[in-house]
């Protein structure tokens, strides 16, 4: 249900800021150097970005934006002057970390309880947060306060991380990681965890991925010596270690399914897939906001 001012009172109580030490993003705020795409946006996501808002500008107005998560990239893109930008991240760590804004601009906040008025904001961006989030009862409950949080010119950018047409297996994605055939840790996690989920309702226990890893591998020293990485690169694995919080990964047809039929509210405007690997996992697609 939506309510004027743009927030869902009911949700408030059932969707807490998660406890520190079972959430990656509290880990990774600590080791956030040795993220890299697909994890972070890469030159060529930006630029998708900014052409995207740019375009939006030369139409409209200055924006206001909200960021979900204080993705510092996003931040830092050229914004016009008389921009107002906002974040709500709900890992603290992060936020003192890597908010690149004032203090008064950050809302330590589950996306799911944001109290921000209707209409109230022109942009949002989102980069790789979706999948965060329960599905299909949460992911559909924040396009829902999306939209009523977005005025109806609204523009909302998400890069996605989805599963791919032809399925891998956990062998598999192990096979080529032994073998020295996956360049980084970042493309590691999220081809093994999309193998490891057996359906997205499910989704997948961040521990059971650095378990696999385990499994396979006697010495992380010796192996990242043969395979070409850093031993504190091959090391960052060690945020999964024994997580009990799960991903949620859709294909882009589900996921371009919420956003426009069910909750509904956006129509698809442009669509973006990488050069990087796993390229078709990663699109970042700009939603415009629909009557």
């Amino acid at each position: 249900m939506r309510h004027t001012n743009g927030a869902i009172l009911a949700d408030r109580i059932k969707y807490p800021i998660p406890e520190e030490g079972d959430y990656p993003w509290e880990r990774f705020a600590r080791t956030w150097h040795h993220i890299s795409s697909p994890m972070r946006p890469a030159k060529e996501d930006l630029k998708f970005y900014w052409d995207s808002i740019g375009a939006w500008i030369r139409e409209h107005e200055v924006p206001r934006v909200l960021l979900l998560g204080v993705t510092p990239e996003l931040y830092t893109l050229p914004w016009p002057k008389g921009t107002e930008i906002i974040g709500v991240d709900y890992t603290r760590t992060m936020i003192e970390r890597h908010w690149m804004g004032p203090k008064e601009a950050v809302q330590c906040a589950n996306w799911l309880s944001m109290d921000l008025p209707h209409g109230s904001r022109d942009i949002v961006l989102c980069d790789g947060g979706l999948h965060l989030l329960g599905y299909p009862q949460e992911q559909k409950l924040l396009l829902s306060i999306l939209r009523s949080v977005l005025s109806d010119q609204g523009l909302c950018i998400f890069r996605l991380f989805v599963l791919p047409s032809t399925p891998d297996s956990p062998e598999a994605v192990i096979k080529d990681f032994l073998n020295g055939r996956i360049i980084n840790n970042n493309i590691l996690k999220i081809r093994l965890s999309m193998a490891l989920q057996s359906r997205p309702e499910k989704g997948v226990v961040l521990g059971e991925v650095y378990d696999r890893v385990r499994e396979g591998v006697s010495d992380f020293k010796d192996l990242a010596a043969q395979i070409g990485w850093t031993e504190e690169h091959m090391m960052t694995i060690n945020n999964y270690k024994g997580l009990k919080s799960r991903f949620y990964y859709l294909t882009l047809d589900q996921t371009v399914e919420m956003f426009c039929r069910d909750p509904g509210g956006f129509r698809v405007g442009r669509i973006q897939f990488p050069s990087y690997q796993p390229i078709e996992c990663c699109p970042t697609v700009a939603f415009q906001c629909s009557p």
